[in-house]
């Protein structure tokens, strides 16, 4: 009997490691499905690149602003999920190219990990978080001294779990800019 109380005993400390770790593995799945889905909307956009000649245009309000960012979330829907229209649904009828697949409101909208969302009556990309994926484009052959994105293509970023309005917290960004 003493042996049985020992072995629960010792599978309750180990389940109690267990459920104290969940939390951090539950942080990392989510930031390794955001650097996944960010590499898949890279590809996308440059597809998009090689067929129009430049990547989508997102001009940044001031300097690199998260809100700027949020309405490139809009830019990429309408560019990459073949979606031109803006109804929700890919624009078979026009030949309209997807570039990024499932990225359309309704492929994904009853999925448990949706890819975009109807925020303010714009479909948005969105992370694993439920955040808007930020992006920001300026046209090619801009002076460097007036860039205002990290990139002379285009900034793509994910603020993951961060508040975007503390830039103390900008190192939990998943971004094109920096290494993780």
């Amino acid at each position: 009997m003493i042996e049985l109380m020992v072995v629960v005993s010792i599978m309750a400390i180990l389940a109690g490691f267990l459920i104290a770790s969940l939390p951090g593995i539950m942080s990392k799945i989510n930031r390794g499905k955001v650097e996944t889905f960010i590499a898949e909307l890279e590809n996308g956009l440059s597809k998009y690149q090689i067929d129009n000649g430049s990547f989508p245009i997102n001009e940044p309000a001031g300097e690199h602003d998260d809100a700027s960012g949020v309405e490139g979330s809009a830019v990429l829907y309408k560019h990459l999920s073949g979606d031109w229209d803006l109804n929700g649904e890919v624009d078979f009828d026009n030949n309209e190219k997807v570039y990024v697949p499932k990225l359309d409101y309704f492929s994904n909208r009853e999925s448990k990990e949706g890819r975009s969302v109807v925020i303010g009556g714009e479909y948005m990309v969105i992370d694993s978080y439920g955040n808007p994926i930020r992006y920001l484009a300026q046209p090619p052959n801009i002076d460097p001294k007036k860039r205002k994105t990290y990139n002379p293509t285009y900034d793509i970023w994910s603020i993951t779990d961060a508040n975007p309005d503390n830039p103390d917290e900008a190192s939990k960004y998943i971004s094109n800019w920096q290494t993780q």
